[in-house]
């Protein structure tokens, strides 16, 4: 095993040991703020619940890391052949194969976590459609590479596991790419529609907001590794640090929302609803203002304005007749 594998390999189990401390220090906060909270909605209560599961998948990850890397440069340091030969005999030990399996269970709950946010920032069903179909293939490319990663002559970077991974990781890294973008645009592009009709809604649309909410770090550090790994070079490794982010960024997501500064289809509506009220008219004269969402939703809404305008007109007839009537009255007591 070449020197520069082992250096990756370590320095990798040291940066994963800082960032599970963050994940931690995350997830106590959660926990604290949770309980902090008077009113929990179920929304509130499965988020946590599912921040809770990923932190064991994610101990679980991090500690067979570290495990084996003890086994391999301390316990065993004398194994016949060497290092190289100890990798090549126990690369596919089964505690290897669950820890692999227990990070990508937690990616395929974080890309399913984002397609969530996707369609609550959007409201629209169409525009998850192509993410679900690339998670769904993620299914299919992580269970294939974890069975011959898993098997006894199995090796996760070599050989056909090495392909299902290759394919899984470049599924995984379209899938939030393609969500990150859409959420990093519509926050960008509302935020600078509110901007130009002078309301401040930083909170949900500075820059804070835009890193959380579409999970950027997590995208980011995962194309690095998406690169070393299709090249098969030995510093891909080290770059895996990205799996913890699959805990971090969702974790910072559930800490927004009870907080009560995360989008939420009411933040949206509100915010829509005063750029479609308070947008200037575009220079041919008319509103520039297009009503978006449900078209049940727009019939409801022009109904109701309807029903409020025909309401003010019988006010004001009423009004009239009843002016018109103490007038006749007035006029007749003089004449008597």
């Amino acid at each position: 095993m070449p020197l520069l594998f082992q250096t990756s390999y370590y320095v990798v189990n040291n940066v994963n040991a800082v960032l599970y401390g963050v994940e931690l220090v995350l997830y106590f906060l959660t926990i604290q703020q949770w309980r902090y909270n008077r009113a929990h909605t179920s929304w509130d209560t499965f988020l946590v619940g599912m921040n809770t599961v990923q932190l064991v998948l994610i101990t679980i990850y991090w500690t067979t890391q570290v495990y084996f890397g003890q086994e391999m440069w301390i316990v065993h340091s004398g194994y016949p052949g060497g290092i190289d030969a100890y990798l090549a005999a126990n690369v596919a030990v089964w505690y290897q194969t669950w820890g692999s399996a227990a990070v990508q269970i937690c990616v395929l709950m974080t890309d399913l976590l984002l397609i969530n946010r996707l369609y609550i920032i959007w409201d629209s069903r169409t525009i998850v459609i192509v993410p679900l179909i690339l998670w769904t293939a993620q299914i299919a490319f992580t269970i294939g590479g974890l069975y011959e990663a898993g098997r006894p002559d199995g090796n996760y970077f070599a050989g056909v596991a090495n392909i299902f991974g290759t394919s899984r990781n470049a599924v995984t890294f379209t899938t939030n790419v393609t969500v990150t973008a859409l959420i990093c645009a519509r926050i960008i592009i509302t935020g600078r529609r509110l901007k130009a009709i002078n309301q401040d809604a930083s909170v949900h649309t500075g820059a804070v907001a835009v890193v959380i909410e579409s999970a950027l770090p997590f995208t980011v550090f995962n194309l690095v590794y998406i690169i070393t790994f299709a090249l098969k070079s030995d510093i891909a490794i080290a770059f895996s640090f990205h799996s913890m982010f699959t805990c971090i960024s969702p974790q910072m997501i559930t800490l927004r929302v009870l907080r009560r500064r995360a989008w939420t289809r009411e933040i949206r509506s509100r915010y829509l609803t005063s750029i479609q009220f308070n947008e200037p008219p575009n220079p041919s004269g008319e509103s520039s203002t297009q009503v978006s969402g449900d078209p049940d939703k727009v019939d409801v809404e022009l109904g109701e304005l309807g029903k409020v305008e025909n309401q003010t007109l019988a006010d004001s007839s009423t009004s009239a007749l009843t002016d018109g009537e103490t007038s006749r009255k007035g006029g007749s007591s003089r004449l008597s």
